[in-house]
């Protein structure tokens, strides 16, 4: 027991980020962390090329977005002009959800369709004498 705690001790140490590393990435990689991890239902070993990931992607994100108020003619740039910037990457979950609500609705139209095809085909049978 002692050992694996030991060892689970040695892959903390490897895998945290010097200063000079952590210097280089958009966020604090320790605040990333904590997001994540307060977002993980379960428990789960977040590797560290995750984290990178994860914060390498915050950090573009957050200049596409200033790239994007770049272009607005205001000197003062206001939360309305942030919003609009960041208006695709909050529309995504609704996105999914019309997505989602479209694929139920032509799951039902394909039940509906089956059925009456199935109704079609008890009225009029196929006739072995007709070749297609």
């Amino acid at each position: 027991m002692k050992e694996e705690q030991e060892t689970a001790k040695d892959v903390m140490e490897k895998e945290e980020l010097s200063e000079e590393e952590d210097e280089k990435l958009p966020f604090a990689n320790a605040r990333v962390v904590r997001i994540i991890k307060a977002n993980l239902k379960n428990e789960h070993q977040v590797k560290m090329d995750v984290k990178l990931a994860a914060n390498l992607l915050l950090g573009e994100m957050l200049a596409d977005i200033a790239q994007s108020m770049d272009k607005e003619d205001h000197f003062t740039l206001s939360i309305e002009h942030f919003n609009k910037a960041a208006r695709k990457y909050r529309e995504i979950g609704l996105n999914k959800k019309r997505v989602l609500r479209i694929q139920k609705v032509l799951e039902k139209q394909r039940a509906e369709l089956d059925e009456i095809v199935t109704e079609i085909d008890l009225d009029f049978p196929a006739d072995p004498s007709v070749s297609q």
